[in-house]
């Protein structure tokens, strides 16, 4: 009997199976249909996807303001083109026109998927207005009107089926520089936060994050003597729906000025919520981050982003690190020399204090080897210590590989690991 049902539920998974066609893109077409309100108004669209005459699927998009039918002649209308740059057309519809800036409109979208043979709805795609997509760089841009002498220009990657928003570029129409912000600043998402320390100190904060959570950026003081952004590195790691940021404060020298952290925790899917401080590393005074605004636009300062991966023929010779420690009333920390050892190997000399003694160096005739901008390299002495450098253009970040036995060679709680800025080309 039990073998008999098996039998049985097999067929019926094969005959289910066999009730999804496996379609692919060219099998497509569309018609868009206008439904009306109780007032005789065009409220909503009825989309439908068919494949061999046949009903796939239909979406109903909604306007968001309802037109007439002489107002919504172009209402329905669909574009196929590539607009998440994986080589299939995906389906736009046009849903209409806001009012005032041109590309201020309402559009809709459908992804082709290849892997799954069928079309998604994206996430974030839609309140955006006319995106374009730019098929070089990979991403969607839109422009805007942000007052009568000025535009904005918002940037946003797909991940996945989800379009991120990246940054925002204003400019003067009158500007003769026609894309003033730098391809680089494109790669990764920027966040900004307009602030005050303890309510009474102005600061900006801009930073953006990579995929391995490294985050980097700057602090601006508008109301300081010298204004100047002053650079800030640190990571980022999430925990019930909050990011917490942890940022130190760098000068030129590798002096850490200052401590950061930052909670940032998204409110009912657009709202947010900010708070953290910054902590002066050599008095140990705090004061809370207070009147937070957030936005994603670019300061006129934050001209490069300072996540591109370094070119291995750029390392520097010399990058350092140093932290106020209190017991002995000095800056302690981090040294790393690297010298050249033909392309992409490089000798290394390490020495990292800020708890007790780590120094190691790589063995002759066994330098470095980068893959990328980064390296791995292990059996540094006899307990087998190993650790990873990754290079930015004006920091390296160093982190332990290998297991904690491996620290026994050195002092308690040391480690080669710090984030050590570039102090010598």
């Amino acid at each position: 009997m039990k073998k008999w049902f098996l039998l049985i539920a097999a067929v019926v998974l094969a005959m289910g199976a066999q009730a999804q066609p496996k379609y692919e893109r060219k099998d497509f077409t569309f018609k868009a249909t206008k439904v009306k309100d109780g007032d005789g108004n065009i409220s909503e669209i009825t989309f439908g996807t068919y494949a061999g005459g046949k009903l796939v699927k239909e979406y109903t998009f909604e306007l968001s303001v309802p037109l007439s039918e002489d107002l919504a002649t172009t209402v329905g209308c669909y574009s196929e083109e590539d607009i998440n740059f994986d080589g299939y057309p995906d389906v736009e519809v046009y849903l209409g026109y806001y009012g005032g800036f041109s590309t201020n409109t309402q559009q809709e979208a459908l992804l082709w998927d290849q892997a799954q043979h069928q079309f998604v709805y994206p996430e974030g795609y839609a309140g955006n207005g006319e995106l374009m997509p730019d098929e070089d760089n990979k991403y969607l841009v839109h422009t805007g009107s942000a007052g009568p002498d000025e535009r904005y220009t918002s940037y946003y990657r797909w991940h996945g089926h989800k379009l991120v928003h990246y940054l925002d570029e204003i400019w003067a129409i009158e500007s003769d520089d026609d894309n003033p912000i730098s391809p680089s600043m494109t790669k990764y998402p920027l966040q900004r936060y307009n602030a005050k320390l303890d309510g009474r100190i102005s600061v900006t904060i801009a930073f953006q994050k990579n995929e391995d959570n490294t985050v980097a950026g700057y602090i601006y003081y508008p109301k300081a003597k010298n204004p100047a952004p002053i650079m800030v590195v640190g990571s980022v790691s999430r925990h019930n729906e909050t990011d917490f940021y942890t940022l130190n404060e760098y000068q030129p020298d590798g002096k850490v000025s200052g401590f950061i952290t930052l909670e940032h925790k998204l409110v009912d899917g657009w709202d947010y919520q900010v708070q953290g401080t910054w902590t002066n590393p050599k008095t140990g005074k705090e004061m809370k981050i207070t009147d937070v605004s957030f936005n994603r636009e670019c300061p006129k300062w934050f001209t490069s982003s300072l996540l591109t991966p370094e070119d291995p023929g750029n390392i520097g010779r010399e990058y350092s690190f140093q932290r106020w420690r209190d017991g002995y009333d000095d800056y302690m920390g981090g040294h790393i020399s690297f010298k050249a050892a033909g392309k992409n190997k490089v000798y290394f000399e390490c020495c990292n204090v800020i708890n007790n003694i780590a120094e190691g160096r790589s063995d002759d005739g066994r330098p470095a080897v980068l893959k990328g901008n980064r390296f791995e390299y292990r059996e540094v002495n006899e307990c087998h210590y190993g650790f990873s450098a990754t290079f930015f253009p004006r920091f390296v970040i160093l982190k332990t590989i290998t297991d904690y036995e491996t620290l026994g060679c050195f002092g308690a709680h040391s480690a080669f690991d710090g984030v050590y800025i570039k102090i010598k080309q």
